[in-house]
């Protein structure tokens, strides 16, 4: 199979998520009101469109940021966002800091951040199988679900790289993360969106077409993990395809670029283009080379 060309849908393709599953986090500005930490108010907070096509969702978008980060303040990164869908909220907001988890973490967040840890530690190639280290737990207040893996591996490559991974290129998203490297699809893609556009960013990460948005590029791909013997990764996730998406976008200064991804190595081989840095591009090139699948 060759690379195939990159094409952009817009939203009125319906993108089939054959694994939707329901997840939701809670709103922020409640964390914020319980939390002693609530210096952690909305920088941005405007009211949702009542345009989406779903129950009332608010959005939230929050920086990632890792508990130890005082303790490595001498380390430059570039700007991740999470984002998260709130059932019954009215609000958009945006989080540049965030409580410390309080009460008892969900389930899905630990097993989400840990997997997140080995993913990158993969693909920086560090060697390092150790459970996660408390520096490198996420922020996260009260919040649950898995839907902050993708963003939360791409934050910890950076932590683990020398600089600034991409950059001062601003990037949101959601998504799942797998142990292989998958990107599993979420829910209320519309909220979340929405309030990832109110962080001024360069790109978003999404599992696939918002309603709401008119242009997603999308990059023809396989979706399966069963790889057969005579094709390599590269080729059955069309990292090319997502790399020269990059290039296209790095040409156009200044626009937002919203990309479908199934897998955590599309996400960096488009960062790979869009940056032409040799940092994020090596872990692009290393990523291409860890096997997909069972693990």
């Amino acid at each position: 199979m060759t690379t195939r060309p990159l094409r952009s849908f817009t939203s009125s393709v319906a993108i089939l998520l054959a694994l939707l599953s329901a997840e939701a986090l809670t709103a922020a500005v409640s964390v914020a009101a319980a939390s002693p930490e609530a210096a952690t108010h909305p920088t941005v907070d405007v009211p949702a469109p009542r345009s989406f096509d779903a129950p009332l969702l608010g959005g939230i978008a929050a920086r990632v940021e890792l508990v130890g980060s005082d303790s490595i303040a001498d380390h430059r990164s570039s700007t991740w966002y999470r984002l998260a869908y709130v059932t019954g909220g009215s609000r958009l907001q945006v989080f540049e800091h965030y409580p410390a988890t309080v009460r008892s973490a969900d389930t899905r967040m630990i097993e989400s951040q840990q997997d997140a840890w080995q993913m990158a530690n993969r693909i920086v190639g560090t060697g390092s199988t150790t459970a996660l280290p408390a520096w490198a737990q996420v922020r996260t207040g009260t919040d649950i679900g898995y839907s902050a893996g993708l963003m939360i591996t791409l934050a910890y490559i950076d932590a683990l790289t020398p600089g600034a991974f991409v950059g001062d290129l601003r990037v949101a998203g959601t998504g799942g993360i797998g142990s292989d490297g998958v990107v599993m699809p979420v829910d209320g893609l519309d909220a979340k969106v929405a309030a990832a556009r109110l962080t001024r960013p360069d790109v978003i990460f999404t599992t696939g077409a918002p309603r709401s948005i008119g242009t997603v590029t999308v990059v023809e791909s396989e979706h399966t993990r069963l790889l057969p013997a005579d094709r390599t990764t590269a080729q059955w996730l069309n990292l090319a395809g997502y790399e020269r998406a990059g290039r296209v976008a790095a040409s156009h200064p200044g626009e937002l670029a919203i990309v479908a991804v199934h897998d955590v190595r599309q996400a960096l081989s488009y960062l790979c283009g869009r940056t032409g840095r040799a940092a994020t591009c090596a872990a692009a090139a290393s990523a291409a080379n860890l096997p997909i699948g069972l693990t």
